[in-house]
């Protein structure tokens, strides 16, 4: 089942892929629960029952809807804690990054854990802001995004992906210079805006494998980033494991799964993202995600 949370008739509203660009909303229909009408309150109350939820939509008369994609909002509004991301998690992207460092980059032993915060989220066809007083050197990073149905800590590999409702993509945007000056990831990877999600969330039974999912990223309509999750270094069950073994995993909770080759700051010459640009990101049987790039002013 792919999953939306869009803006209709003025309200936020929990939203079902139907047919081709048509939607059904459980939230207009009569007699419907709280708990349909919203992602959030699915996920945490019905638990992400896709069973209880496709049993109302079957008994209940619905109507296909058309939703502009500018009413298509973020999946999920608001993480219970910072997004989870993982660093160099893609063979070629550590290559790429030596490159540009001058020196050998050890292919890590262990996950290597970030976050970014939820107040970067974005909307899967939002914009992107550009102040040139904030970052000069802004960067797209194509991700597979992970979102966490049940609860836990200390969850081992085996168990992973009982925890797992479903996928998504997103858009790691990252200023560099701001990385670069403060030597550290969070504040370069946290801008307002700087997380695009969506469109949806594909729930894990619609996946057969995470693992062997191609994955792009366009910019202008030119391919950036081209390669498959299968080249991650560490794969879902062992990231779960190895957040879960320092802190709990919430609900609603959101993964990053780290990026391929491709990126800005690797290339030659170095490229950022400029005022109107068009950034696609897509992943395959999830969707893809547009943005434009938008400079705002001083102010």
């Amino acid at each position: 089942m792919k999953l939306y949370m869009v803006n209709y008739q003025n309200k936020n509203l929990l939203a079902i892929a139907s047919k081709r660009e048509k939607f059904i909303v459980p939230g207009i229909l009569e007699n419907c629960p709280e708990n349909f009408k919203t992602l959030d309150s699915f996920l945490n109350f019905e638990k992400g029952d896709l069973r209880k939820l496709q049993d109302f939509i079957n008994s209940s008369k619905t109507e296909d809807v058309t939703i502009a994609k500018n009413k298509i909002l973020p999946p999920i509004l608001k993480t219970p804690q910072n997004i989870m991301c993982m660093g160099l998690n893609y063979e070629d992207h550590i290559k790429e990054s030596e490159k540009v460092f001058l020196k050998d980059i050890k292919r890590p032993k262990h996950p290597i854990i970030f976050t970014k915060s939820s107040f970067s989220i974005n909307s899967p066809f939002g914009e992107i802001p550009l102040r040139k007083d904030v970052s000069l050197e802004l960067d797209w990073e194509s991700e597979l995004a992970v979102v966490i149905g049940k609860p836990g800590i200390h969850i081992k590999k085996e168990n992973a992906y009982n925890h797992v409702f479903g996928y998504m993509v997103l858009n790691d945007i990252s200023a560099r210079d701001i990385q670069r000056n403060h030597k550290q990831f969070f504040l370069g990877k946290s801008l307002p805006g700087a997380c695009p999600i969506g469109p949806c969330i594909v729930s894990k039974d619609e996946i057969q494998d995470p693992h062997n999912l191609n994955i792009s990223c366009k910019v202008n309509n030119i391919t950036k980033q081209n390669s498959n999750t299968r080249y991650q270094i560490f794969d879902i069950p062992t990231q779960i494991e190895a957040i879960s073994k320092s802190t709990y995993l919430a609900t609603g909770d959101i993964i990053a799964t780290g990026t391929p080759s491709g990126v800005g700051f690797a290339r030659t010459p170095p490229e950022f993202l400029k005022n109107g640009d068009i950034v696609e990101c897509e992943i395959e049987s999830i969707g893809k995600i547009i943005n434009k790039v938008v400079e705002q002013s001083y102010q």
